[in-house]
């Protein structure tokens, strides 16, 4: 898989960078609008599905066993921080707001890496199901020993039917709930999985047309050397 993988993102790479040049004029006008908005489009294609094809290989190695956690101690705010600003383009698309309280001196040993995809997957979710001038909160804490992570939006929520089914991976495009939304429903289901494989867990609470919260609780631990998942 991984090596299909990578016979898969060489040439979509190669697609992206060249519909970047042909976006950017680099080597003179395409002659036409029309044009300039297919090379948008293409673009934006290819690095969706480069998305799809690097979750369904996080999704392999967790499932296989080969996702390495490097351990290390985490200064929460800044990463979420960063992460909040890498989707505060797509949320100022939609007038959406994004508020952060996250308690003084929050820390945690955990994998960086994992823990921000975790944040940046279920803030990408709430950004894409949430309507124009809407609202999102970011909350983390420390409780009896872990750190509790809660992502709530006032979007479209989901219905009861479908919100035992979400977190299983490709969910997403099969319920009813979601057919107006592209995505794989990867990302939640790897979320879950990081957060579980590091001793936690996440929980969806959500009311439709009311709005979604998110919460994923994650012991906070001493350094420990890189693991990998159980196989």
């Amino acid at each position: 898989l991984a090596n299909m993988s990578h016979e898969l993102r060489t040439p979509l790479n190669a697609i992206i960078g060249f519909s970047e040049l042909m976006e950017q004029g680099l080597f003179g006008p395409l002659g036409s609008e029309r044009y300039e908005e297919y090379a948008t489009d293409i673009n934006s294609s290819g690095k969706y599905l480069l998305g799809v094809i690097n979750d369904i290989l996080d999704m392999s190695k967790i499932e296989a066993g080969q996702f390495s956690l490097d351990r290390e101690e985490i200064d929460l705010g800044p990463l979420i921080s960063e992460t909040v600003r890498v989707v505060s383009l797509q949320a100022a698309q939609k007038a959406i707001t994004v508020e952060t309280r996250i308690a003084d001196a929050l820390t945690l040993v955990a994998d960086r890496r994992a823990i921000k995809q975790i944040v940046i997957n279920l803030l990408s979710n709430a950004v894409k199901f949430t309507g124009q001038g809407g609202h999102i909160s970011v909350r983390a804490r420390n409780t009896s020993g872990a750190l509790v992570l809660t992502i709530e939006d006032n979007g479209c929520g989901i219905p009861k039917d479908a919100l035992g089914k979400l977190g299983r991976p490709f969910e997403q495009v099969q319920n009813q709930f979601s057919k107006s939304h592209a995505g794989s429903g990867l990302g939640l289901a790897i979320s879950r999985s990081l957060a579980e494989l590091q001793g936690g867990a996440l929980k969806i609470r959500s009311s439709e047309g009311v709005g979604t919260i998110v919460s994923v609780r994650i012991p906070v631990k001493k350094a420990a050397p890189a693991i990998k998942a159980a196989a």
